[in-house]
């Protein structure tokens, strides 16, 4: 962990001196609204004539999270330059783009920057690694970044892990969310699932119960644990079901029907008498009620 966290900080504090980052813990105060300008390579440039990173991988900012930070800004004034680099008769924002919002939303007129000359290259790359840093991303558009640098610059996952301080495995296992229906990722995007939700769900053998798996944990707010079992349960009975039941499709069939009807795991149980049981099973209190409600049973 310790080694992880000191290669995702390689970036950005090789962009934004120490010395900076000591003035403003002794110098807080002085830091309402519009910070003076220092000798310590940041200056005061207009926020009018910056435009976006053309790179940006993150394409949804939320109205709460700048309003957020803009009455941070109001109390504290700006803590952290952007950092920028020189784009005609203007700037282009390498990062800091919410600050850059938020300090508009204030109606400042200009905001702290580091201007900095970085490669054409480089723009994607610093983006990613300052969202990384802060968990700005939403699971989406960090895979969706790994992809373009894998298609613009021809990296490798084992590249691209070093720049952002992950192992191989969670870059690999990123990228491979975006193979999950166009439903699910949009319930990535506004956060109505998590990442582990989606990566129990990929081990699940169709789009279709993808999906039915992923309406279920929106509705039921199911846990990552409860969802990983639920699928492993899935998994377990049918590798069962191919040895040991196979000779009985038309009792499979009837499961599979079953779990459909109820949204959850269901196994039905036979003698060579032609007498049996009905197993189906519930994670929680709440998915017992709503099973109780399907089944037409009252608490009463």
């Amino acid at each position: 962990m310790e080694l992880k966290k000191k290669v995702l900080g390689k970036g950005l504090s090789a962009l934004i001196p120490d010395s900076y980052m000591k003035m403003v813990e002794t110098q807080k105060e002085t830091l309402k609204a519009q910070p003076a300008k220092s000798e310590f390579g940041i200056q005061e440039i207009p926020i009018a004539s910056i435009r976006p990173n053309r790179e940006q991988p993150r394409h949804r900012f939320r109205d709460e999270t700048i309003q957020e930070l803009a009455d941070s800004i109001r109390e504290q004034g700006i803590l952290q330059p952007i950092i920028v680099k020189k784009s005609g008769d203007g700037y282009e924002l390498i990062c800091g783009e919410r600050r850059a919002k938020a300090a508009q939303k204030c109606g400042l007129d200009t905001i702290p920057a580091i201007v900095k000359d970085v490669a054409e290259d480089k723009l994607l790359e610093w983006a990613l690694v300052e969202n990384i840093q802060r968990e700005d991303l939403n699971p989406i558009e960090e895979a969706q970044a790994y992809v373009r640098l894998i298609e613009s610059r021809d990296l490798s996952h084992d590249v691209i892990a070093r720049k952002v301080g992950k192992d191989r495995s969670t870059i690999a296992n990123s990228i491979r969310l975006l193979r999950l229906p166009q439903e699910i990722l949009e319930g990535l995007i506004d956060g109505r699932l998590q990442s582990g939700h989606a990566r129990a769900l990929l081990s699940l053998p169709t789009p279709e119960h993808q999906r039915q798996l992923a309406k279920r944990i929106m509705e039921d707010r199911l846990s990552v644990r409860q969802v990983e079992e639920m699928v492993g349960r899935m998994a377990t009975r049918k590798r069962r079901a191919k040895t040991a039941r196979t000779v009985d499709q038309e009792l499979i069939a009837l499961e599979t029907k079953l779990e459909r009807k109820l949204g959850t795991q269901a196994r039905i149980f036979t003698n060579r008498k032609n007498q049996g049981r009905i197993e189906i099973r519930y994670y929680s209190l709440d998915d017992l009620d709503r099973l109780l409600n399907l089944l037409g049973v009252s608490h009463a």
